[in-house]
């Protein structure tokens, strides 16, 4: 597969193996500029334990918006040369710069692409960031139920069937939202959704926050190259940028990309980190120019390492052959989820034990698995640290019996009482969330990782909604909420 796209950039004679943000910015940190500009630490000019902790380099490379170095509401240098590059490698028409992560993107693509009152699809299991942009563009929000996975406990990608009925429920729709790869790593048919969607009009958004990688594995489909009309996709998840860094993409056949600008510089900051951009910068070079040969190095270590888990074992790693069976999805290797609970133990308690005993950080825990994430700067040495210390946790902790939950997976809509804007704007009240059933959410009940919603403003609190948030709560302490409360829920007034 081609890893980059013939585009407009060419006609300044970058290639790929150029980073033309992150020079012009190592050049300014070297030179003798005395800075009289903001911020204020002067590009380090104190030490301070600060400047001591993550060294004087970075604290130079830290400076403002200045002609050298271009503006990113405004690009027309480095930083337009960077998102041109970017770009190019992505296959897409244009790039931006996020400095607010994917979930600033996701509020471009939904307020660029939707008016107010306008119908949006989009799965139940989206990230809070897609439950926020609703509420922030007034878009009416029409949910699609996702697969469930009962085995391993989880929710897949919705199927091209569903999103089908969903567009022909919704003849009005303006925009459909996927989410591809699922934090999970399956991987819906988008090709064929794009078609379906495109024909009836509707615009494709993507959130591909775990998927920056996709296009420099052989045999993946990205979801540009899948024909979506905008991706936003997380480079600090998978593609080696610093957090809070990502790109929104955009295929501009269907959405001016003047419109996308204006948004998108709307949303961001006017003092845009310049760590973060030239990591974008240098992280696009590092995935475009190596990323196949790591990913294809990566992926026998990875072979390997399921074998050593499964072998003679109580453990079950999701695999290509189980999605596409069951659920007609493929599945992302790099996402290394273990199913847990033939120990007799949920992956919480396995998390805890990874990370106590073995000083091993997994992703996230969930009721039935854990979960990896492997990039091409795993080794075969760090990912045999984790089948060893798994192999020590059956053999020391694996009980008698299997464990089971009606818990652990969500497989229902909530009834949507209210558009999500009016009730966040509703008048509220607080109330033990035990008392809630029936009421109508003015809160966000988020599980995090990965980020997913129980309930969302505007949506009627169910018992399974209540029983869901005991078991994280309990299971856990994971379940956030926008008022922090532990054990209480923020209701509309008066609202039944």
């Amino acid at each position: 597969m081609t890893f980059v796209k013939e585009t407009v950039v060419e006609k300044t004679g970058l290639t790929q193996t150029d980073a033309p943000l992150l020079d012009a910015l190592v050049r300014y940190a070297a030179s003798e500029t005395v800075p009289f500009d903001v911020p204020g630490h002067k590009m380090g000019a104190v030490s301070t334990p600060f400047q001591q902790a993550i060294g004087k380099q970075a604290m130079r490379m830290d400076v403002n918006s200045m002609p050298s170095l271009d503006l990113l509401s405004h690009p027309k240098s480095v930083i337009k040369d960077a998102q041109g590059l970017a770009a190019q490698s992505f296959g897409a028409d244009h790039a931006f710069f996020l400095v607010n992560g994917t979930t600033v993107g996701i509020h471009a693509m939904i307020l660029a692409a939707c008016k107010p009152g306008e119908v949006l699809i989009v799965p139940r299991n989206g990230h809070k960031s897609v439950m926020d942009g609703i509420i922030l563009s007034g878009v009416i929000p029409a949910f699609v139920q996702p697969e469930v996975d009962d085995h391993f406990g989880l929710s897949h990608g919705v199927s091209v069937e569903s999103v089908a009925q969903a567009l022909q429920e919704n003849p009005n729709a303006k925009a459909l939202l996927i989410t591809y790869p699922t934090y999970f790593g399956t991987m819906t048919d988008l090709t064929k959704i794009c078609e379906l969607a495109h024909a009836a009009g509707v615009l494709v958004l993507v959130d591909a926050a775990h998927g920056a990688h996709l296009r420099a594995i052989e045999g993946m489909t990205d979801p540009i190259e899948a024909g979506a009309d905008m991706v936003t996709t997380s480079m600090h998840k998978t593609g080696g940028s610093l957090t809070q860094s990502s790109l929104l993409l955009l295929n501009n056949e269907r959405i001016a990309v003047e419109k996308v600008q204006k948004v998108v510089s709307m949303l961001q900051t006017t003092s845009a980190n310049y760590l973060l951009m030239s990591s974008l910068d240098a992280a696009r070079r590092e995935l475009a120019v190596h990323g196949e040969t790591g990913f294809h190095r990566l992926k026998p270590i990875a072979e390997h390492a399921i074998a050593a888990i499964e072998q003679g074992s109580s453990y079950e790693v999701i695999k290509n052959v189980h999605t596409t069976k069951r659920f007609s999805q493929t599945h992302d290797w790099t996402k290394l989820v273990i199913r847990v609970n033939d120990l007799g133990l949920t992956g919480f308690e396995v998390y805890s034990l990874l990370k106590e005993r073995f000083g091993i950080q997994m992703e996230l825990a969930e009721g039935y698995v854990v979960m990896a994430v492997l990039t091409t700067a795993d080794t075969e040495q760090s990912i045999g640290r984790l089948v060893a210390a798994l192999q020590d946790i059956e053999q020391t902790y694996k009980k008698s019996s299997v464990l089971h939950s009606a818990w652990t997976v969500v497989d229902s809509v909530n009834e949507l009482a209210m558009t999500p804007r009016d009730a966040f704007y509703a008048d509220q009240e607080s109330i033990a969330i035990d008392e809630a059933i029936g009421r109508i959410s003015a809160d966000t009940l988020m599980i995090y990782p990965p980020g997913i919603p129980l309930v969302i403003p505007g949506e009627r609190i169910t018992c399974e909604v209540v029983q869901h948030y005991a078991y994280y709560q309990q299971a856990f302490g994971s379940v956030l909420s926008e008022s922090k409360q532990t054990g209480r829920v923020t209701v509309v007034k008066g609202g039944c």
